[in-house]
């Protein structure tokens, strides 16, 4: 992690404290009232009526099934993005032969045909990414297979560009062993200022992708999405809890 991502992760807890704490506080300043009023009698009349309806409703044998279910199904849910955003942070520099690598477009360099670029227009090349896009990677193929207009994934100063191949220069004099690969993005007049070599590649795209699920992706990889997920989770959690704990007095109360 660098520095700003630690300051940020570091920020993002002690405002997840201390709003975990107020939210605690609030919870049992609610709870206090609320079996004073119990006990005083205060609502007699509100909280019959609304005892006789939970009561009706916990009747329903269903009813609780699905209140579960739901409990449950929304709680798999964030594990399973949470799990799955996770996933796909560890593994944007790992690639296998046929299981794909996700990755996250950031820019817009990819997102549309510039009127210069002909040649997409020419070779009906209608593959553009969307910032925000989930695409699917795939271990590169071997250097010589690559071809025109292949969209890479490659390095330069630690940094990972997605762009197209716009030109191939075969080994010479400058580089007698290798290939070097002009690459430009197609929202982009101008190519790549310098051109890269095989070994900076890191993956190529096939052409498939998740419309705009990036960002959410992006939010559930950072600290603000993980402490979010603890917020929700810890909701679910102690909701029923109060609840069930007010209800129990409700009963308990003679009225």
């Amino acid at each position: 992690m660098t520095n700003y991502e630690i300051y940020t992760f570091i920020l993002c807890l002690i405002v997840f404290v201390l709003l975990t704490g107020l939210s605690i506080f609030c919870i049992a300043i609610i709870f206090k009232m609320q079996s004073k009023l119990i006990r005083l009698g205060a609502e007699d009349d509100k909280i019959i009526s609304e005892y006789e309806k939970s009561k009706l409703k916990k009747q329903s044998k269903l009813g609780k099934v699905c209140d579960y279910a739901l409990t449950i199904i929304l709680v798999a849910i964030f594990a399973v993005v949470f799990s799955g955003s996770i996933y796909i942070n560890c593994t944007q520099e790992v690639y296998f032969d046929s299981v794909p690598t996700y990755r996250v477009v950031q820019t817009g360099s990819m997102a549309k045909k510039h009127s210069k670029n002909t040649y997409l227009t020419e070779n009906q090349l209608n593959d553009q990414i969307q910032t925000f896009d989930l695409i699917l990677t795939y271990k590169l193929p071997k250097e010589e297979e690559l071809k025109l207009y292949d969209i890479v994934v490659y390095e330069v100063d630690e940094i990972l560009i997605v762009h197209r191949i716009v030109g191939i220069e075969e080994p010479n004099e400058r580089h007698p062993n290798e290939r070097w690969f002009l690459l430009q993005g197609d929202a982009v007049e101008s190519a790549d200022r310098f051109p890269v070599k095989y070994e900076q590649m890191k993956g190529i795209y096939r052409g498939e992708k998740v419309a705009f699920i990036g960002s959410f992706v992006l939010f559930m990889q950072s600290p603000a999405g993980w402490l979010c997920m603890l917020l929700v989770v810890g909701a679910v959690i102690i909701s029923p809890i109060v609840d069930g704990k007010l209800n129990k007095l409700k009963k308990e109360w003679p009225y």
